[in-house]
């Protein structure tokens, strides 16, 4: 059948057909809040939007009850909605909605006549309290008799047939009464029903290129009979994602290996409840294994390593007061996963009597990361940080790429063996009591329908390795469209913007800004160096030393060590010859000679590694990692930088790192542990030219080069920098008869907030916000990192912080610039009018005091 054509009109008359609204709205993270009795229409929620959703004609529309321009059809929900939230054209709205029907229902739900506008806008749109479960307990007695009727029975084959189930595994006792045929209107669809304590939970409908689970809190399970017939001893429990997973493990495995089986499925994701009620079911079937027959992908795995943690064991019952509970065995160690698009982490609590026994815990845990890390062809990949330690309990993060998920759960394997040693012996459970076992495919289902085919096991492995990167080359090809899409409708609005800016006014403006403030900008920066005060050391050993340290850092412009650079410029004064210079240079080289460091951990001439990942902020972009490994090659440090090694995942972001060699004893080892220090802390803290960069290292190494650090011969320089300035020369002065000239009460530290509304520019180009902050930076200030956002309307807001002292040599250029940044149109200054008439009379003592001293030199 041929794809319909991009501007084919009957195929959006399909999708506003086709694909039910409020199930499309659930899966983009609205809840239904509330609906009618007669369900014609239904009140969605998400955050602090509320829509409400009713039939016109053949289809469904909504209505946004605080916006009433936003309404509409599923092509206005999906335009509107998509792009995460800043919209998606018509073009993208067709791709999108084509994959999704793939997947999704046709509308099942039936509507009466809509209220008309005015009643939509007036529903209440609170949470009154009413009796809320018994209108819950009829919703759902209601949606469950729709779909699968009075007589419930397995009417319909054909597609369990489709997925290769045959009659004989539909006929087996396992299985009679719990599945069904669900038709409505025409449609007939096969229908899992699932389960909890009270009965019938929810329903599950499937069919080709259809699934659809009722909107019911999932809070049950589908469970099959015992393989022998009802009423007999379970000895096994298969849990597996989906009922047609159980269905072919049973038709794979079952003749293999003819145990007493119970089939569980939990309809994709396990929830809390489901987990609890598998528990449950454990307790009373005592069987005397669990296998988990989950998907070998990172999904499944995530879900066999909450498993590994959660299941265990029938629990016995122990009388508690007049009732009984279940007796949960002890849990010295627990650990959970979760993930998002890119990494799946773990969770790792350790319970102990004492910190040293925590300690002992997170070291065997590293070491064991470390050996993971160290069969890894490219690269260390399992990232372990310590979150939180008390006397009771340690807390560890481990962080790994989705792909590499595998690893996560060797590591919660042996979490598993090791609560069993610490458990007390009437505690263990049976050993091997929870088995995984993997599909040779993707899932069993697929794994049955290569077996179907008469494929062998190899062969199997070779065809589901070729799908997997047929379907990874689909979605790059996806991906690359996207992109495609997007980068063209930057291009529009960029040319849309230069030819706003390109028109005669708004040159005129820009032209007659642009002169004011490079005015401005130039009577700044053409002050003359020589009138600007030298620096004072206790003695010239000292400004060499500190020259070698951080000219190299300077001139290579080193980001990271921008803010210390800024409070310890490097020093005035007399020249260091190149020998001098060199001479102290190469003590901080492999090649200088060892400094004795004494070091519990580890050999101090041993070589240490860690790792920079660095990822790109936009699509299709790339350099920044070479950009950060250039800057620490030319800083003049011991360290040493492998060579880059990147990815591209599949939203088009570049993901690279290197790694960072050194050694503990080297002399500037306490700079090189600053420059790691800080560059992680920053990144935390949300600066902007650290978003995406964060250096990965075993926890002994950060340690034992911390150590090395407060024993190093070079320590970075953190005086006031006002003790840095030469002390004027009026005393001098006043011994031969010249006027004295004051040096003036102590200064004091101040602050400004500039912000620059501009219009948004494109990606690398410089802006005004740009231009203010190298002016301020130019006159003797510091100003802060940038932080810009971009209204609808396409103006750049941006706002930094300025700071400096009154008694700073500069005051003069940095109150001069910052006077003319106030003038200059767009820019708005934040600053306080006893601190601006300090400032202003402190730049002019200045000037006086410099007209002064050049007198006296003259």
């Amino acid at each position: 059948m041929n794809a319909p054509r991009e501007n084919d009109p009957t195929e959006l008359d399909r999708f506003k057909r086709d694909i039910d609204l409020v199930d499309y709205a659930q899966r983009q993270g609205y809840a239904i809040k509330k609906e009618s009795r007669r369900g014609d229409w239904h009140h969605l929620v998400k955050d602090d939007e509320h829509v409400i959703v009713t039939r016109k004609g053949d289809h469904q529309v909504y209505l946004n009850t605080g916006n009433d321009r936003d309404a509409g059809s599923i092509i206005d929900f999906a335009k509107t909605r998509g792009g995460d939230g800043h919209g998606l054209n018509l073009g993208q709205v067709r791709q999108q909605l084509r994959e999704y029907l793939d997947g999704a229902p046709a509308p099942a739900r039936q509507y009466a006549t809509p209220p008309d506008t005015a009643r939509l806008s007036s529903l209440p749109v609170g949470d009154p309290e009413q009796a809320a479960q018994q209108a819950e307990e009829e919703r759902r007695t209601r949606l469950i008799s729709e779909v699968l009727g009075v007589k419930k029975e397995l009417t319909d084959r054909s597609y369990l047939h489709g997925r290769g189930i045959t009659d004989e595994t539909l006929d087996s006792p396992a299985f009679q009464g719990r599945i069904f045929t669900a038709q409505q209107n025409e449609h007939k669809n096969t229908a899992f029903p699932l389960y909890n304590e009270h009965g019938l939970a929810s329903v599950e409908q499937k069919n080709e290129h259809y699934k659809s689970l009722l909107p019911l809190p999932k809070n049950g399970i589908w469970v099959s009979h015992p393989t022998d017939g009802k009423d007999t001893p379970v000895e096994r429990v298969v849990v597996s994602e989906s009922a047609i997973d159980s269905l072919s493990h049973f038709q794979l495995k079952h003749g293999q290996d003819p145990k007493n089986t119970l089939y569980i499925a939990t309809s994709g994701t396990p929830t809390e409840a489901q987990v609890s009620l598998i528990q449950r079911v454990i307790d009373k079937q005592q069987p005397r294994e669990v296998v988990l027959a989950n998907d070998r992908d990172a999904g499944g795995r995530q879900f066999n390593i909450n498993y590994l943690n959660e299941l265990q064991p029938a629990r016995p019952l122990v009388p508690v007061a007049e009732q009984e509970a279940y007796h949960e065995a002890s849990r010295p160690v627990e650990w959970h996963a979760t993930s998002d698009k890119y990494h799946t982490s773990l969770k790792v609590t350790f319970h102990h009597d004492s910190a040293e026994q925590g300690a002992v815990q997170v070291q065997q845990l590293s070491e064991r990361v470390e050996r993971i890390n160290q069969t890894q062809q490219d690269g260390p990949s399992l990232a372990v940080e310590v979150q939180r330690s008390t006397e009771q309990a340690t807390i560890v993060r481990l962080t790994v790429a989705r792909a590499d998920t595998a690893q996560l759960e060797v590591v919660a394997q042996e979490l598993y063996r090791q609560r069993e040693q610490l458990r007390s012996e009437a505690e263990r459970q049976q050993e091997a009591f929870l088995r995984v076992d993997y599909p040779l495919a993707k899932d069993f289902n697929k794994e049955l329908e290569y077996t179907n085919q008469g494929l062998s096991a190899e062969q199997i492995r070779a065809a589901a390795q070729r799908e997997e990167q047929q379907r990874e080359s689909e979605r790059q090809q996806r991906l690359a469209e996207a992109q495609r899409q997007v980068r063209a409708q930057r291009a529009l609005q960029r040319q849309a913007q230069r030819e706003r800016e390109n028109s005669p006014e708004a040159q005129q403006e820009r032209e007659q800004d642009d002169k004011r403030f490079h005015q401005a900008v130039l009577e700044v920066a053409t002050t003359e160096v020589e009138q600007r005060p030298t620096r004072s050391y206790r003695n010239e050993q000292e400004a060499a030393e500190h020259t070698a340290q951080f000219v190299h850092a300077r001139d290579a412009g080193l980001v990271l060590l921008k803010e210390y650079i800024h409070d310890n410029p490097p020093p005035a004064g007399r020249k260091v010859d190149e020998a001098e210079r060199q001479e102290l240079l190469d003590q901080a080289r492999f090649e200088a000679a060892a400094v004795a460091v004494s070091l519990p951990a580890a050999t101090p001439t041993e070589v240490r590694t860690a790792t920079w990942k660095i990822d790109e902020l936009e699509p299709n972009s790339t350099g920044r990692a070479e950009a950060w490994k250039a800057i620490l090659d030319n800083s003049g440090y011991s360290m040493r930088t492998s060579e880059v090694r990147s990815m591209v995942d599949e939203q088009g972001i570049r993901r690279a790192e290197f790694d960072m060699r050194y050694r503990n004893d080297q002399p500037d080892i306490a700079i090189i542990h600053a420059i790691v220090t800080n560059t992680n802390a920053r990144a935390e803290a949300g600066k902007e030219q650290y978003a995406g960069v964060r250096v990965v290292e075993p926890e002994a190494d950060r340690s034992a080069r911390q150590l090395a650090a407060e024993a190093a011969t070079i320590q970075p320089h953190n005086r006031d920098r006002s003790l840095d300035v030469a002390a004027k020369p009026g005393a001098e002065a006043g011994a031969v008869g010249k006027e004295e000239v004051s040096a003036g009460p102590p200064g004091s530290e101040k602050q400004v907030i500039i912000r620059v509304d501009e219009p948004a520019t494109a990606a690398g180009e410089r802006g005004q916000a740009e231009a203010v902050q190298a002016a301020i930076t130019a006159s003797g200030a510091k100003a802060g990192e940038l932080q810009s956002t971009v209204d609808e309307q396409g103006v750049r807001h941006s706002e930094m912080k300025v700071s400096y002292r009154t008694d700073q040599p500069e005051i003069a250029q940095i109150s001069q610039a910052l006077d003319a940044v106030a003038q200059q149109r767009g820019n708005q200054m934040l600053e306080h009018g006893s601190d601006r008439a300090e400032r202003q009379q402190a730049a002019h003592q200045s000037q006086v005091s410099k007209q002064a001293t050049q007198e006296l030199e003259r």
